[in-house]
C-alpha cells in the first residue's frame, strides 16, 4: 500500500511459509444442486442455480442419485447455454463449502466414498451449517477463506519502525505474500548501499534500517485490527520444554500456588524469564514469587 495517514495502523509481517505445516482446507463452491431424485447431469442454460445466478467460470457442487455423475464442476459456456463440465474428483474424506444459495448457503458436504471407478464415484452427505458469530463481520469464521497459510515470522514493521522477534513465531497469514526485495517484477534490493533498506518503503512500511533483507523473505500486509492465529514453538528436551515448566521453580505447583481460571496465551516460560505472556482470568492464592523484592 501506498503511504497514507492509515498507515500508522499497519502492521507488515516478515518471514517465510512453513512447508512441513499446512492447513486442511476445504473445496469452496458457489452454488450447490442437491436432488438425489436426478440420475443425469443438471440443466443450467437458466443460468440459476438455488435462486442463485451463476456465472462463467464458478464452481457448482452437484450430489444426485447417480454417484457417477455427483462432483464439484465448473460453469462453462457452449454457445449461448451455461452447462457443467470439469468435474473434480474430491478425496475420500474432503469437505466441500458451499457459499450460497437459499438452501444450502453456508453448509459442509463430506465427500464419504473411496476414490474407484471410471469416472470415480463420488457421494457428498450433508454435515451441517458452518457457525456464525452474532455480529456482522464474523471474522473469525472467515479467516481462512482467502488462501490462508502458516509462515515463520522473523520480524514486523509497524508505525515506521522495524522489530525484530527474539525467535521467529507462527503466524496465521492470506496468500503467498510479496518478496521483500522484489515489487511487481521489479527489484527492490539495496542499490549497492550497504545497511540500508530497500528501495521501496511500501513494501517495507520503514524509511531506513541497518540491516538487510533476505532475498527469499516475503512479507504480508495486514491493519492492526485483524484477526490471526499465533504459535509459540518450544524445542528441546521433555526435561527444558514439559517437566521443568510444571514442576520447576518457576511452575505455579511449587509454594502452595493455585491457579483457577487462568488463560495463558502466547507464553514462552524458561528459567525464571517470561516473555510474550497474556494472562487474563487468573486467580492465583498462596503464590510466593522467586526471585522477587516482593
Amino acid at each position: 500500500m501506498s503511504e497514507s495517514l492509515l498507515s500508522f495502523s499497519e502492521v507488515l509481517l516478515f518471514g517465510r511459509a512453513v512447508d512441513d505445516l499446512k492447513l486442511k482446507k476445504d473445496t469452496r463452491v458457489r452454488v450447490a444442486i442437491i436432488d438425489e431424485s436426478l440420475t443425469a447431469k443438471p440443466d443450467i442454460t437458466s443460468g440459476i442455480i438455488d435462486d442463485v445466478t451463476v456465472e462463467v467460470g464458478d464452481k457448482v457442487l452437484v450430489q444426485i442419485g447417480d454417484d457417477d455423475i455427483s462432483g464439484v464442476y465448473k460453469v462453462k459456456k457452449t454457445g449461448a447455454n451455461l452447462v457443467l463440465e470439469d468435474r473434480k474428483d474430491e478425496a475420500k474424506g474432503d469437505f466441500v463449502f458451499v457459499k450460497k444459495g437459499s438452501k444450502h448457503k453456508r453448509t459442509f458436504w463430506k465427500q464419504t466414498l473411496k476414490p474407484e471407478g471410471t469416472p470415480p464415484k463420488q457421494k457428498f452427505e450433508y454435515k451441517g451449517k458452518r457457525r456464525r458469530g452474532k455480529g456482522v463481520n464474523n471474522f473469525l469464521g472467515d479467516q481462512f477463506l482467502d488462501g490462508g497459510k502458516l509462515a515463520r515470522i522473523y520480524g514486523f514493521a509497524y508505525e515506521g519502525v522495524y522489530y525484530e522477534l527474539p525467535e521467529p513465531v507462527i503466524f496465521l497469514v492470506h496468500g503467498d505474500g510479496e518478496f521483500v526485495n522484489k515489487s511487481d517484477g521489479k527489484d527492490n534490493a539495496p542499490g549497492g548501499l550497504a545497511s540500508r533498506a530497500p528501495n521501496n518503503p511500501d513494501l517495507t512500511g520503514i524509511a531506513s534500517a541497518d540491516f538487510q533483507f533476505a532475498d527469499d523473505i516475503r512479507v504480508w500486509d495486514y491493519n492492526k485490527a485483524d484477526f490471526t492465529i499465533r504459535m509459540d514453538v518450544m524445542t528441546g528436551q521433555f526435561e527444558q520444554v514439559l517437566l521443568d515448566l510444571y514442576f520447576g521453580f518457576d511452575s505455579p505447583a511449587v509454594s502452595g500456588a493455585r491457579v483457577s481460571g487462568a488463560r495463558v496465551s502466547g507464553a514462552r516460560v524458561s528459567g525464571a524469564r517470561v516473555s510474550g505472556a497474556r494472562v487474563s482470568g487468573a486467580r492465583v492464592s498462596g503464590a510466593r514469587a522467586r526471585g522477587s523484592d516482593d
